[in-house]
């Protein structure tokens, strides 16, 4: 600025001369204006003013409303309990009702297994509604209020289950509540605070979304390495929702026996048992007696089966077999689709099945046949289709899809539905959609719609571990157990009278008396076996509910108690801990039942006096565990398993362990061999006792 200033009162001053001195010339043109000149260095920062005298303090403010109850905020009940129950979405539960069920009423808890009876009109079926419906008025109970506070004023002296039970006008949460598991004595709940969380549910109108939505916000990527979710394949693919890392073996069979040159398969040797028929198969051929045959291979990436008749008129039918059905523990069979519904093949390969076919019994070979008489008519000697009653989605498939949905009648066939799913394993159904064909998220925590309209929060979705435990024990009945149902076909799937499976969180009551039409269980009889345990697959509930587990004064347990659904363990029959109880000392089973094995220096000093408490005979080996003598295999899926050779005999047990956690005891020894059941027999005492003869 000072340069512009200068410039300009120049050519003022000259400009004076000039009119001064009467010069009369004209004006001279304009200068070009001046440049800016360069800006001035800055100046000292200057130096920090005082800090300001303090104001006076302002008035105080209007006290705002009371925050939720927390621990220690309730006035306690000197005599009795009080609490909060609220929701998974942390919102108070209004208007339910929170009992003190006695242990005391908790029946069976000294009944044998082979007296509980596991029939839809059992009084006792239900460990913790039961009693509530039979004797709740007489229970100390409190009614929840518009904050969810509920006060118990008076506990009188025992041990009781806090159970919630909702409003009969609340649709939005399930019976259960997190103290419902385990029995506390009243010396310990009196005079506190015990807040209680409980699940919340879908609404009717909530539909399945699949897993792939799920995942997306609560990743659990080990989900897809578990059984649930690999058990129908795609062959010759995985599908987005599967990881078969753990299964190694899960492809052998497809990937030698289905090989570019093929595999021969001999159907031979029928029983002439129109009731029970029976073939045998052999890769070797016996020369005679061959009904068919089925010969496997590849072609240019896709897989077939043709059977050809050879006891009739020579014939032979070629199916494409293109989904695997099972594969990661025992067996796995193949499907076909004919029309509208998919089929199995009627052929069958043993894991651990046995190559010495001479000596061995037919039940245990590497083949077996899988409902031959569907394709086969011996009489006619002639090749056939199975009935539209015997499709595999009439049959099976509600076992082994999410959202499942059956359609169609025995006339013009069934058809199976699951979720769609943009990551499933194909379109099962021909709508032009692919589906996610095995067990997902849904099938345990409901369809998960509305829980996702809510962006999660806990809100419209079922928590397992919160329900009472048979609701949650009933969300596992749906499959590990054998009933007859009641929609579609009347199959061992239990569909309700409009082709659906049991919707997570149901009680058994609902599910007996809607799904059911006939609880078939499946036990072996007092000739061959003891009346008390499964001989079939898929059973394990079927033995639970018999179970001292089940139905106890302490403990609660469920299915959940020793099995990890999502897979975080990397165990194969997704446990929580390790099988190997010698591996710490203080091993899966005994990380509740610790108490029960005095002091050792070592684990086998402590099974040892185990076994002398029950007086065992001290045989105790190094490598014993305790699921060899509490959990036999007394259930046969694939070809079961060698269990002993004695006395120039080969004894066998099956290959699914008994879920009833007693010791089996047989009297008699009358069948002994290739039966699974005679258990000292077998595996359970054989382990360490010589065999009698």
């Amino acid at each position: 600025m000072s340069i512009r200033r200068t410039s300009y009162l120049g050519w003022v001053v000259v400009s004076a001369f000039a009119l001064a001195s009467g010069c009369g010339g004209d004006d001279g043109a304009d200068g070009k204006p001046g440049k800016n000149g360069a800006d001035g260095a800055p100046g000292l920062p200057g130096e920090p003013g005082a800090d300001g005298s303090v104001g006076e303090p302002g008035p105080a403010g209007e006290a705002g409303p009371p925050g939720p109850p927390r621990q220690g905020d309730l006035a306690l009940e000197p005599a009795g309990i009080v609490g909060v129950v609220k929701d998974t979405a942390d919102k108070p539960v209004v208007g339910a009702t929170v009992y003190l069920v006695p242990s005391a009423d908790i029946p069976t808890a000294l009944l044998e297994p082979k007296d509980i009876a596991v029939e839809k009109t059992s009084a006792i079926d239900e460990p913790l509604e039961d009693p509530i419906a039979a004797k709740g008025a007489s229970y100390p109970q409190a009614v929840t209020d518009p904050d969810g506070v509920y006060r118990v004023a008076t506990v009188p002296p025992g041990s009781y289950f806090v159970t919630v039970v909702p409003a009969k006008t609340d649709d939005a949460h399930l019976p259960g509540g997190s103290m419902c598991r385990t029995a506390s004595a009243s010396a310990a709940l009196v005079g506190k605070q015990w807040n209680i969380d409980l699940s919340t549910k879908p609404s009717a109108k909530a539909e399945y979304v699949g897993t792939s939505v799920c995942l997306s916000c609560h990743g659990m990527n080990h989900q897809k390495q578990t059984l649930h979710a690999l058990g129908l394949k795609v062959m010759g693919q995985t599908g987005g929702l599967q990881d078969y890392s753990r299964f190694p073996e899960w492809t052998k069979p497809i990937d030698t026996k289905f090989s570019a040159s093929g595999t021969m398969l001999f159907v031979y040797a029928y029983n002439g048992n129109a009731t029970s028929p029976d073939w045998k198969v052999s890769e070797t051929n016996p020369g005679t007696g061959v009904s068919f045959t089925m010969k496997l291979y590849s072609s240019a990436g896709k897989y077939y089966v043709d059977l050809t008749n050879v006891a009739g008129t020579a014939a032979t039918k070629t199916y494409e077999a293109r989904i695997s059905y099972g594969g990661g523990l025992y067996k796995q069979r193949y499907m076909t689709k004919i029309g509208a519904s998919w089929y199995i093949i009627p052929l069958q390969y043993n894991f651990e099945g046995l190559t010495a076919e001479a000596t061995a019994p037919y039940s245990r070979w590497v083949w077996q046949h899988y409902n031959a008489q569907n394709w086969y008519d011996e009489a006619g000697k002639a090749l056939k289709e199975p009935t539209k009653t015997k499709s595999f989605d009439n049959n099976c498939a509600g076992c082994h899809m999410t959202g499942f949905k059956l359609t169609g009648d025995a006339t013009s066939g069934w058809t199976a539905h699951g979720v769609p799913d943009d990551k499933g394993e194909m379109d099962f159904d021909g709508d032009g959609k692919l589906e996610q064909l095995n067990m997902g998220c849904e099938t345990c925590h409901g369809p998960g719609s509305e829980h996702w309209e809510w962006a999660g929060q806990g809100r419209a979705i079922v928590s397992p571990y919160l329900l009472t435990p048979e609701r949650e024990v009933a969300i596992c009945t749906q499959c590990h157990s054998r009933p007859l149902g009641v929609g579609g076909g009347a199959t061992e799937t239990p569909m309700n009278a409009s082709g659906r499976m049991p919707v997570a969180g149901i009680s058994r009551a609902d599910f007996l008396a809607n799904h059911v039409s006939k609880f078939d269980d499946g036990m072996w009889d007092t000739v061959k076996g003891d009346g008390k345990h499964s001989k079939k697959h898929h059973q394990q509930v079927t033995d639970f509910l018999r179970s001292g587990k089940y139905r106890n004064d302490t403990h609660l347990i469920t299915c959940s108690s020793c099995h990890d659904s999502h897979g975080k363990t990397q165990q194969k029959h997704q446990l929580r801990g390790a099988e190997d109880n010698t591996a710490t000392g203080e091993g899966f089973c005994m990380s509740c039942h610790g108490a029960t094995f005095p002091a050792g220096a070592t684990f086998t000093d402590r099974m040892r006096a185990h076994y002398k408490l029950y007086g065992v005979p001290d045989v105790a080996k190094p490598n014993t565990t305790c699921v060899q003598c509490h959990m036999p295999k007394t259930a046969k899926s694939g070809a079961g398993r060698v269990g002993l050779t004695a006395g120039g005999t080969t004894y066998y047990h099956g290959d699914i362990s008994s879920h009833v956690f007693d010791v089996p005891k047989k009297a008699a020894i009358a069948t002994k061999a290739s039966d699974m059941m005679p258990i000292p027999y077998t595996d359970a005492c054989a382990i360490c006792h010589p065999m009698p003869q």
